[in-house]
């Protein structure tokens, strides 16, 4: 990052720390910064398979009000990682908060691509959506989806 504070990308930074400050971003609460960090067309699966894929920073934004500002916190414990060109895949362990007291852990594994100036430009996330609402509101359904 830059001196400033914001999502600057550095040179020095490989996908895999492009990935984790994407991470602290969420964890943070920090949207302008977390944003920044995508390019223009990206395109985000979070989970891959359970939810249609999202794609460019209006899309991004509209998950992040709908989605992750519903939360109380999110924490991410990355357990590995790997880091092959352009591309990180991070195996994390993900906590969440609901606003109504509710939690959920989980296993998930974030494959994180760039461009050449170190923008995101792929997210792929792959965890058990269904499993995660169920502990978050307490049914086996998971509503609207």
């Amino acid at each position: 990052m830059g001196s400033s504070g914001g999502a600057e990308v550095s040179e020095r930074e490989g996908p895999a720390a492009v990935a984790r400050a994407a991470m602290r971003a969420v964890e943070e609460g920090r949207r302008d910064d977390w944003l920044a960090r995508f390019a223009a067309d990206a395109r985000v699966e979070d989970p891959v398979g359970h939810l249609p894929p999202m794609v460019g920073r209006d899309a991004l934004a509209a998950f992040w009000d709908g989605a992750i500002s519903a939360l109380a916190s999110t924490s991410f414990e990355v357990r590995r990682e790997w880091e092959a060109g352009d591309e990180a895949m991070l195996l994390a362990t993900v906590r969440l908060l609901a606003a109504n007291g509710a939690s959920a852990d989980y296993e998930g594994t974030f494959n994180y691509r760039l461009d050449g100036d170190g923008a995101i430009v792929s997210l792929r996330a792959f965890w058990d959506l269904p499993a995660v609402a169920a502990a978050l509101t307490g049914s086996d359904q998971v509503a609207g989806r």
